[in-house]
C-alpha cells in the first residue's frame, strides 16, 4: 500500500515573518566612520575650527552615538544615523561658539581672529584651487545654518529629500534655507562688505 501522503500547509508558512535583524553598533563600526565624520564636521564649521575644536565635535559625536547605540533601529543606513548625530553636535558647537564671542565683546575682550583657509596658498595655484579658497573664504562669512545646507547639497552631494530627513525639517523648508543661502553666499562672493546689505549674519549667526 503506497503512502499516504497528507498536503498540509508547512508550519512554518503559519508564522510571522521574523523582522530583519538590527545590525549591531559596534566600536569598530564607529571607528571606521571617524574619517568621514571629521570631514563633515570640519566643511559645516567653515574649515576654521580648531583641530582640537574639531577633535571634540567628532568625538562628542561617536560618544553619543555609542550611549544611544541602543536606539539606532536600522530604519537608515549607519552612516546617516551618525551624520544626523555629528549635524546636531556641530551646531550646538557653533552656538556655543557665537555665545562665547558675544560676551567676549560684551566685556571689551580681543577676540582671536578666525582660523582662516590660506586664499594666499592658491596664489600660484591652477584657477580651479583659487576658486575654492576663495568659495571657502566666502562660507566662512556665512551663518552657521547657511553653511550646513550649502555643505550638504554641494560638497557631500546629498539630495534635497536626504538634507531634509537630516535636519528633522520639511523638503520646502530646505528648499527656501538653500535658496537663501546661494543668494548670500554670492553676495559676500560678488564683495559685499556690509552684511546687513547683503543679507548675510555674521559668523554662528541665525538665518
Amino acid at each position: 500500500m503506497p503512502d499516504l501522503v497528507l498536503d498540509l500547509p508547512s508550519l512554518d508558512a503559519t508564522r510571522p515573518p521574523a523582522e530583519p535583524a538590527v545590525p549591531a553598533v559596534g566600536a569598530e563600526l564607529l571607528v571606521a566612520a571617524t574619517p568621514q565624520l571629521r570631514r563633515l564636521v570640519h566643511r559645516v564649521l567653515g574649515w576654521s575650527a580648531s583641530a582640537s575644536d574639531l577633535d571634540d565635535v567628532v568625538q562628542e559625536t561617536l560618544l553619543a552615538a555609542w550611549q544611544h547605540r541602543d536606539r539606532f533601529r536600522g530604519e537608515a543606513a549607519l552612516s546617516t544615523w551618525l551624520v544626523r548625530i555629528a549635524l546636531r553636535m556641530a551646531s550646538r558647537h557653533a552656538r556655543r561658539a557665537a555665545w562665547r564671542r558675544r560676551w567676549l565683546r560684551w566685556f571689551g575682550a580681543d577676540l582671536p581672529e578666525p582660523v582662516a583657509v590660506d586664499a594666499g596658498a592658491a596664489a600660484g595655484a591652477e584657477a580651479t584651487g583659487e576658486v575654492v579658497a576663495r568659495t571657502q573664504l566666502a562660507m566662512q562669512k556665512l551663518a552657521h545654518q547657511d553653511r550646513e545646507v550649502l555643505v550638504l547639497r554641494y560638497l557631500e552631494n546629498r539630495d534635497i529629500p536626504q538634507i531634509a530627513e537630516l535636519l528633522g525639517c520639511r523638503r520646502a523648508a530646505i528648499d527656501a534655507r538653500l535658496s537663501r543661502a546661494r543668494k548670500r553666499l554670492r553676495a559676500v562672493l560678488e564683495g559685499a562688505d556690509d552684511a546687513t546689505s547683503a543679507g548675510v549674519p555674521g559668523p554662528g549667526g541665525g538665518a
